[in-house]
């Protein structure tokens, strides 16, 4: 067996020290003059097998005064002494290699032998998780894995990318750079579920796969299939695997084969082959992390992975005590002070004008950002239901249609209108009910809501919440731990209909129109770009609080704006365009297509002339946020701007100054 390794340099910025002794055990080089020649086996360093284990092989650097650089079968290292665990036998490479001021000087590779196998060495359970292990007599039992299709209850990820601030690992505000193994020491920052614009659910990348092997012969096997919209691109290839700190696990491919990612990522990321990351290694999920390296910026993105069997239904994934702590789920108890069930009271609570009262008659709708989830019990006393953010994603589709939930209190009588009984009845479903235990009881099995496969029907819901600030919240069974004992709800999330209280105005952004910046915008048409909010742009100031634009069901988004100081040609007439990151996505692109989208305006070339641009979320299923996106208005000027321009041409970005002088959500 061979492994053939790639050399690419790892960035070192260490002054470096002159050396001037030389001897037998003390080999020194003028820094500033190595060359690939003097760099050989026995005089700049040494490989020696151990003495015990021959598997085990010991590599020392005898120079003094530089920086070592090791390329190893098992990853790299600039350690002066260096031990790798080679579990197969076969033949294999290292190069050595210093940092010098002149930059890294690589000898030729040296070539070595190991004599036997050391299926001892695979005794870690990442070998078995990532590979399938291998037996007494080291035969295999290779592992298939595919892209990640859905969550499956079980760490982060819901589709085959995730994003993760590489400074803040955990995403919970703490600078922390230390990415290590096992999803409780990472957090991503944003799980985009399938997005067109992204990787979509019918990408054929979905279609691909990798299967991990252990060979007694072959050693560390890797047989991977691509699909890409010109067909499927297979290599068949090996991988290192380096577990000597277990924290921080990386694996190493070898013979053409890569860290699977989909066509479209192929230039993010410039290294999806040496040393890469493994954050998670489960019998159920791997996720590998490569860091991003195009002019967006550095980030980590994850790659998610599920077993084949288990997405296939042939494994289920142990939702009881190997994943979670032993305790039996609680549930919440309406009761007063005197023990008397209250749960019926609470149902019929509103409130009018900061004042609650009890009705005779509610209605419920459904919460605007999220009408439902999935929610699952952690093994932590009352408050262990913890939301597992679901929707959106194809485990829990977005709903659009219609919902009211009418609750009479005279006869205990429910209307239910929604888009399921529509088809059928054309009207509301009509039924009874009661209200004790922690669970309301319909008299009739009800269906309170369907979209795609995810369904909230029943004739018993037990209640999580029934309060008039938290709201409604009903749930179905939706899973079992191993012991059978149900853990896993899907939940309808509903709001009480406020009674009175009079109108309000629109929502009032404030926009710091100090910090507001425009630019031309190479890749989109060379447009004028004004940036309101850029979640890959880094740590910076922006002109607004991006949390709080958040565009409800039936609202819309409308911001104002003028370029002072800029004169539009005579008889220009510019477009401009809301460009986001929601759903789909709003952008001019590089042929300026984005500009013959419907919500595309005309600005107002007047000078000091003020144009309007809306989102709007009239039609949309739920609230709408940018936060991990980003929020720019983008505006043609090529051909089209009489002053300032600048030596191309093109309007003088630093000459003009943007205004946002009104943006509100109505």
């Amino acid at each position: 067996m061979k492994l053939n390794c790639f050399y690419s340099f790892l960035a070192a910025s260490a002054m470096l020290c002159v050396a001037t002794a030389c001897s037998d055990d003390d080999y020194s080089l003028d820094a500033a003059s190595v060359d690939p020649a003097q760099l050989v086996q026995g005089n700049a360093f040494e490989v020696k097998p151990d003495a015990e284990n021959p598997n085990v092989i010991h590599l020392t650097s005898k120079m003094k005064g530089v920086t070592p650089l090791w390329v190893t079968p098992q990853g790299r290292s600039q350690s002066s002494d260096y031990t790798i665990d080679l579990p197969f036998a076969g033949d294999y490479e290292v190069t050595f290699g210093v940092m010098t001021q002149a930059g890294p000087v690589y000898g030729n590779p040296y070539k070595f032998n190991v004599p036997q196998n050391d299926f001892s060495m695979l005794s870690d359970p990442i070998w078995t998780n990532l590979a399938g292990g291998v037996d007494e007599n080291g035969n295999g039992n290779p592992k298939k894995w595919v892209p990640m299709d859905r969550s499956y209850g079980v760490g982060y990820g819901s589709a085959p990318v995730m994003y993760l601030d590489p400074d803040h690992v955990k995403n919970d505000g703490v600078e922390n750079k230390d990415l290590l193994f096992g999803s409780d020491n990472w957090a991503p920052n944003w799980d985009p579920g399938f997005q067109s614009w992204l990787i979509p659910a019918d990408d054929p990348y979905m279609e691909s796969y990798m299967i991990f092997g252990l060979d007694p012969v072959k050693g560390c096997t890797l047989t991977q299939m691509r699909k890409t919209a010109s067909g499927e691109e297979v290599a068949e290839g090996t991988f290192s695997l380096n577990i000597s700190d277990p924290k921080r696990p990386t694996i190493t491919f070898n013979n053409g084969t890569y860290a699977m990612h989909n066509q479209g990522f192929d230039g993010v990321c410039e290294n999806y082959t040496q040393d890469i990351k493994i954050i998670e290694c489960t019998p159920y999920v791997l996720q590998f992390a490569t860091m991003r390296t195009n002019s967006e910026g550095p980030w980590w993105l994850v790659w998610n992975f599920v077993a084949a069997d288990v997405q296939d239904g042939t494994v289920t994934i142990p939702l009881g005590p190997e994943l979670i702590e032993e305790a039996k789920p609680e549930f919440p108890v309406y009761e007063d002070y005197y023990k008397n069930d209250i749960l019926e009271r609470l149902l019929f609570t509103v409130s009018s004008n900061d004042v609650n009262y009890e009705a005779a008659e509610v209605v419920y709708h459904l919460d605007e950002d999220t009408p439902y989830d999935i929610i699952q019990w952690n093994g932590t006393g009352t408050n262990g239901w913890e939301t597992q953010n679901l929707y959106g994603t194809v485990d829990c589709p977005a709903y659009t249609g219609d919902f009211n939930l009418t609750l009479t209190r005279d006869g205990l009588k429910a209307v239910i209108e929604n888009d399921f009984y529509k088809p059928y009845s054309g009207e509301a479903f009509k039924t009874s009910f009661s209200a004790a235990d922690g669970q309301i009881h319909f008299n009739d099995e009800v269906t309170l809501l369907k979209s795609g496969n995810a369904k909230v029907a029943g004739t018993d819901f037990r209640v999580f919440k029934c309060n008039v600030d938290d709201g409604l919240q009903l749930g179905v069974p939706y899973g079992t731990d191993q012991n059978g004992t149900v853990n896993r709800y899907i939940v309808l999330n509903l709001v009480p209909e406020s009674i009175g209280g009079g109108a309000t105005g629109p929502v009032v952004i404030p926009v710091d129109n100090s910090v507001l910046e425009g630019y031309l915008d190479s890749g989109n048409a060379n447009c004028y770009r004004i940036e309101l909010f850029n979640a890959w742009a880094g740590d910076k100031t922006w002109p607004l609080d991006i949390t709080s634009v958040k565009v409800k069901k039936k609202q819309i988004l409308k911001i104002t704006f003028k370029i002072d100081g800029l004169e539009w040609a005579a008889g220009a007439q510019p477009k401009a365009i809301l460009c986001h990151n929601v759903g789909a996505g709003l952008w001019p692109n590089a042929d300026g297509a984005g500009f013959n989208d419907a919500t595309a305006v005309s600005v107002n070339t007047a000078t000091g002339g003020e144009t309007t641009i809306v989102y709007d979320n009239t039609s949309g299923s739920g609230a709408v946020t940018f936060d991990a996106g980003c929020l720019s208005i983008c505006i043609q000027q090529t051909g089209l701007v009489a002053s300032p321009l600048d030596a191309d041409g093109n309007v003088d970005a630093a000459a003009v100054t943007p205004v946002i002088t009104s943006m509100t959500i109505e």
